[in-house]
């Protein structure tokens, strides 16, 4: 048994070498964080969008409210940090120009349910959100378009087909 646990444990040490070398090689300096460069903030600091964040449903149910004032469409992204498909959306689906310029005009809500507290399940299940990523849209009016959902990480040229058919949506009102 010893010799399988010490071999274990070098393929172990071994791996994780490997993962400091490859964090390392491209600029990262802490031991304890070694593929930080993969996170969110990587890349050339494109412009970041400007989401609200709302964590209860009144919260949302306000923002919703004065959207609805503005005549704005709304767009309600469900992120969190464990979730692998939204950091991948946030380095690159989010970051993307075209994607930027055609959420212009809409209020953008985030919905961080990365503590998976009461009011995170809550908001959750209100909107029968099994995982995130999960995007929603709202009308000017505050409806929601539920044929429009977005579940799990999409490329920016998906997600501009669907900021496409949600401008269509908007436009037959």
């Amino acid at each position: 048994g010893w010799k399988k646990f010490s071999k274990g444990l070098s393929l172990l040490a071994f791996s994780y070498g490997l993962i400091l070398l490859v964090g390392a090689a491209s600029g990262g300096s802490n031991l304890l964080q070694p593929l930080h460069f993969a996170s969110v903030s990587a890349g050339p600091k494109q412009q970041e969008l400007n989401f609200q964040r709302i964590k209860t449903l009144g919260e949302l149910d306000a923002a919703l409210r004065t959207a609805k004032q503005n005549h704005q469409p709304v767009m309600l992204d469900f992120y969190a940090d464990w979730c692998v498909a939204c950091q991948e959306m946030a380095r690159t689906t989010f970051r993307d120009p075209q994607v930027q310029q055609a959420l212009g005009s809409m209020l953008l809500l985030q919905a961080d349910v990365t503590a998976n507290d009461t009011e995170d399940q809550a908001l959750q299940n209100y909107f029968q959100v099994i995982a995130p990523p999960t995007v929603i849209f709202f009308n000017a009016q505050g409806q929601e378009l539920s044929n429009l959902r977005i579940v799990g990480g999409v490329s920016p040229e998906t997600f501009l087909k669907q900021l496409q058919a949600v401008a269509a949506q908007e436009k037959n009102l």
